[in-house]
């Protein structure tokens, strides 16, 4: 079967419900509160392996209650830990939500042990990158290992996923090196230079990005679906209806969702079609890694 390795973030997650959206200097109420395993890189290992593909994380928490916490919460999900690392002088990184009363959220991290992840760590995973089909990394560990880690794949001969959360400046020589890139409006509108928030910016955008660096690029574009571009080809996969409760995990289960599609023989269309429903469904709870569905769900209700 093949495998995945993530190379990335684990956070500790607090939620608030906000009853209204604040402004400077205002104090609202929140209606609930909510806490949960969280992180990009987790949430993404969380979905892929929740689907039933193969996956090992790489990652770094803290000698805490909250460390133990996100490493039960991977593998209570199938998640192999072995190359976790737990740091001792560093506290877990953590991530505090604001969910406004729409369902999107307002988020701020705290990078904790998350910057304590080194290219030493990357290469002890090397028996798991071995047999991996699949690298898949995001931006909330040092830009040095992400840059480290992506050179590795390519020597190896392995597809690389970079989900380039959040934006920062990144070298277009490794932006080319990667297989599928991925963005949400705001990390669009960063590397495109202009302005990227609807289906039709993103169809005049995305596919010169595409051609421009030779590989895929997936635009997620919130309630609008996804704009995916490669190979001379670009198509708007729509969302699928649903109740949204909140947003978060959204992106990372359509990035799982993804991955899981690619590793399973399709193409990349057809795996944008099946991210979408694994993220319909993510986004009916509060919370991203409990929120996110098994594969028998997926079949349950949309038969896929």
């Amino acid at each position: 079967m093949k495998k995945v390795v993530v190379v990335g973030s684990l956070n500790y997650d607090f939620f608030l419900l906000l009853a209204g959206t604040p402004k400077v200097g205002e104090t609202v109420h929140a209606n609930e509160s909510g806490r949960g395993a969280g992180g990009k890189g987790a949430d993404q290992a969380v979905q892929i392996a929740k689907l039933g593909t193969p996956v090992s994380m790489v990652g770094s928490i803290g000698n805490d209650w909250m460390g133990t916490y996100l490493r039960e919460s991977l593998i209570d999900a199938g998640v192999d830990c072995t190359y976790l690392k737990r740091r001792q002088d560093v506290e877990t990184g953590m991530s505090v939500a604001n969910v406004l009363p729409d369902g999107n959220i307002m988020s701020v991290i705290l990078h904790g042990a998350n910057y304590g992840v080194e290219k030493a760590d990357v290469l002890e995973a090397m028996p798991a990158l071995r047999e991996a089909e699949m690298i898949v990394l995001q931006l909330e560990i040092p830009m040095e290992v992400v840059k480290f880690t992506i050179d590795l794949a390519k020597e190896l001969g392995i597809k690389v996923l970079l989900n380039a959360a959040p934006a920062a400046v990144l070298e277009e020589e490794y932006i080319r090196k990667c297989d599928y890139f991925v963005v949400n409006e705001v990390e669009a509108s960063f590397y495109a230079g202009e302005e990227i928030v609807s289906v039709e910016q993103a169809e005049k955008r995305i596919p010169e990005l595409a051609e421009n660096y030779g590989n895929c690029w997936i635009c997620t574009l919130g309630e609008a679906g996804a704009l995916i571009a490669g190979n001379g080809e670009y198509r708007h996969i729509p969302a699928v209806k649903t109740q949204m409760v909140e947003a978060t995990g959204a992106g990372d289960s359509f990035v799982g969702g993804f991955s899981h599609g690619v590793l399973e023989g399709m193409d990349v269309f057809q795996a944008g079609w099946f991210a979408a429903h694994c993220s319909a469904i993510t986004i009916r709870n509060v919370g991203a890694q409990a929120s996110m569905p098994r594969r028998e769900q997926l079949r349950k209700e949309y038969g896929i």
